[in-house]
């Protein structure tokens, strides 16, 4: 068996590579995303890196049948053979996983090889654009091939006619996706999230939101023992509330801080921010909060954080039982692709957007629209 790395721009190149020298019956035994850089890095440029195998012809011996001399296999092709798959194929669900995605690519390279030669540049450019955001390869080659297919119904589609497709083809993936605010359907309100993506700044928006919008009476309740500078954070948003708060450590001053406040509209939770990479973290957070409880729970995510440790911590929180998400930091990224992303994959939605650290003007409330329309605007970069 023959077996080769190749590197490419887009699959579609790549798979342009394995067909031109291992032919059509290769396989692609693992593909990822990659980054490239150049220029001492200071520009980077997205691909993917493909591992393509094939078998080779059989070798043809002329040889009499009836004798067959005793032989060791060679030592040496064994080793070969070793290095040759020194790649990491852990199981064999892994290796099934993998050839579907192979037939898929296949079949996605056959349809692009046959596409209408009339194609305007505008279609390569939208293409192009959909390949450098932060969307799953397999969901931005499934848009591309939605709008060549509907551009085939007419051949006419002008570059924001194209745009206008996208969005409903988006809109569409996502129709069931639930984003109706409900934040103050429930007494409690938990925010949960890694370290450094404002959770605290966070919660005192929802706060600020729910007392000078809504007038409701709110508390506080915070976890994070693990930093003084937070509790005196949220003591100042407190203060200026005139709400009161409550510093817990254990269950049962959690228990006790949900009696001191009952009386009030609204109480909101805020978290310890840790490595929830770590689910020993994540069990030490349920053993003081009860998720359980009449609570709703929201996931705070960065729009700067990269997509596969996004997906990384909402697994680790998954068994927690979050509602919505949070988005956070969006003012700081030109890049909110992984938002639709992550609501497409997870299948929940997201209930407020943050865009800067003032209090409480810098809160959007999400909706499908808006989350779309975000990445359409990054597809015309």
């Amino acid at each position: 068996m023959k077996v080769k790395k190749y590197k490419a721009s887009s699959m579609q190149e790549a798979m342009n590579q394995v067909r031109a020298e291992l032919g059509d019956e290769a396989v692609i035994l693992n593909s990822k995303a990659v980054k490239t850089s150049k220029f001492f890095g200071l520009v980077t440029k997205k691909g993917v890196e493909v591992i393509a195998a094939v078998d080779e012809e059989p070798i043809k011996h002329n040889c009499k049948l009836h004798h067959v001399p005793d032989m060791e296999p060679p030592k040496q092709q064994s080793i070969v053979q070793q290095e040759q798959f020194s790649f990491d194929i852990s199981s064999q669900k892994e290796l099934i996983e993998n050839i579907q995605e192979m037939k898929r690519m296949m079949k996605g390279l056959k349809s692009a090889n046959n596409r209408d030669s009339q194609l305007p540049d505008h279609f390569f450019d939208i293409e192009e654009s959909l390949q450098r955001t932060e969307l799953p390869v397999d969901l931005s080659e499934a848009a591309s091939e939605y709008l060549y297919q509907e551009w085939l119904k007419s051949k006419t589609m002008s570059k924001r006619q194209m745009r206008e497709t996208l969005k409903h083809y988006f809109m569409e993936r996502i129709e069931q996706v639930d984003f109706e605010g409900n934040v103050y359907r429930k007494k409690f309100i938990s925010l949960v999230g890694p370290t450094g993506v404002g959770k605290t700044t966070t919660l005192a928006k929802l706060a600020a939101n729910a007392v000078l919008k809504h007038g409701k009476s709110v508390g506080f309740i915070t976890t994070d023992t693990y930093r003084i500078a937070a509790i005196e954070q949220l003591k100042t948003y407190a203060s200026i509330l005139d709400a009161p708060i409550e510093v817990c450590y254990n269950a049962e001053d959690f228990q006790v801080a949900k009696r001191k406040l009952a009386h009030l509209d609204l109480v909101f939770i805020d978290t310890a921010g840790r490595n929830f990479l770590n689910e020993e973290f994540v069990r030490d957070l349920q053993e003081v909060i009860d998720f359980k409880a009449e609570m709703t729970t929201f996931l705070v995510l960065s729009l700067t954080s990269k997509m596969t440790d996004m997906k990384k911590i909402t697994d680790q929180f998954w068994k927690v039982g979050i509602q919505q998400f949070i988005f956070t930091k969006k003012d700081e990224t030109a890049e909110s692709s992984s938002m639709y992303a992550m609501i497409e994959h997870y299948k929940i939605g997201a209930a407020f957007i943050t865009n800067g650290q003032s209090v409480p003007e810098d809160l959007q409330v999400a909706d499908k629209d808006l989350v779309i329309t975000d990445l359409i605007e990054e597809i015309k970069k």
